[in-house]
């Protein structure tokens, strides 16, 4: 692992697009594990511009979202399935069918679990995740203590992620 320290988030931000542009252009029908939130918006405004300005490619991309909440519909605006199409998936030139994430109204959410890790599987896995660390240490959703190596799965949130997440209900 190597570890690249940046003056401020802007220049993150920039690292970080840079660096998916890149694989991106190496392997075009990358699996691209996408997360939400602050950090993520500045990412996808940098892959968004960098679309634009250099035609970077998304068309054979695939994505797969880390994350769903319970009970959201995908057109609920509050869903994480609207949150990627607002920052991210209707600015650039990606295949909405290759666009995946959790079904938080399925009726059985271990099945859901299941078949949306065998969806993973069949395009050949996620090549490259993008991660958010939360303001309670969670990375990804994984609440602390959870384990780095757990799958799909319903999660309860901390209550300060639930506090964090609350502007948004």
């Amino acid at each position: 692992m190597e570890i690249l320290i940046q003056q401020d988030a802007e220049a993150v931000t920039k690292l970080v697009a840079k660096l998916v542009a890149a694989r991106l252009r190496a392997k075009p029908r990358l699996g691209l594990g996408c997360a939400t939130g602050r950090t993520m918006e500045g990412i996808y405004s940098q892959l968004s511009q960098l679309h634009q300005a250099e035609g970077l490619d998304f068309s054979q991309c695939v994505t797969f979202n880390l994350d769903e909440y319970v009970g959201l519909a995908a057109s609920d605006p509050r869903s994480y399935h609207a949150y990627m199409c607002e920052h991210f998936f209707e600015r650039v030139n990606i295949n909405m069918a290759n666009t995946h994430l959790p079904d938080g109204t399925a009726d059985d959410l271990k099945e859901e679990a299941l078949t949306y890790e065998a969806r993973i599987r069949e395009v050949g896995g996620i090549d490259l995740q993008l991660l958010g660390l939360g303001e309670s240490g969670h990375i990804g959703f994984n609440e602390p203590l959870s384990s780095l190596m757990s799958r799909t799965r319903d999660k309860a949130l901390t209550p300060t992620t639930r506090q964090q997440n609350a502007m948004f209900f």
